[in-house]
């Protein structure tokens, strides 16, 4: 199998997959028949089955990162700002956390993709992927409350967050020394 130069999609992986798979079928019926020279045919075509699958993992991880990171893009800013019934001053769990973010989106008068504000209260109505813009490319935007619980792993911080939020109450997490 020649090598390419050029990086291949997982399409053409999956459909080079399919006639490895085939011509390895018919080689394999033929083994006892042509004997050696099949047997060295039917190895070949092993060994570029798993170069292909190999291929093919690593073009679905790096399509799937384009795509994420095409997907991160279009979010303009983000800002959590957080408030605190009376007389709950300081409870993580009956905080009131707004967040504002800008995304492209699509106007249908302006015929082009444009930045549109939005504005949530709570996270639990976040989008996943606001979610995942805030965490991945604005971690310094997620409120001190949620980041304490966690320093350093937003991604478990907001894991504990939503734990306690779905428990009713906020365990106290010993950070290993």
């Amino acid at each position: 199998m020649p090598a390419n130069t050029k990086a291949a999609t997982s399409a053409e992986l999956t459909s080079q997959l399919e006639y490895l798979r085939a011509d390895l079928t018919k080689v394999n019926a033929t083994i006892e028949l042509i004997g050696k020279p099949a047997i060295t045919k039917a190895e070949q075509l092993v060994k570029a089955i798993t170069d292909a699958n190999e291929q093919l993992a690593v073009a679905l991880a790096n399509e799937a990162e384009a795509e994420r990171q095409a997907r991160l893009a279009g979010f303009g800013n983000i800002t959590v700002t957080v408030a605190y019934p009376s007389n709950y001053e300081g409870n993580l769990l009956r905080a009131i956390f707004t967040v504002e973010y800008t995304r492209l989106q699509y106007n249908m008068a302006f015929r082009a993709a444009v930045m549109k504000p939005h504005k949530l209260i709570g996270f639990s109505a976040l989008p996943a992927d606001a979610l995942e813009y805030l965490v991945e490319k604005r971690p310094e935007a997620i409120p001190v409350e949620i980041s304490n619980l966690a320093p350093g792993d937003p991604w478990e911080a907001f894991r504990r967050y939503f734990l306690a939020l779905r428990r009713g109450r906020l365990d106290s997490y010993a950070i290993a020394a």
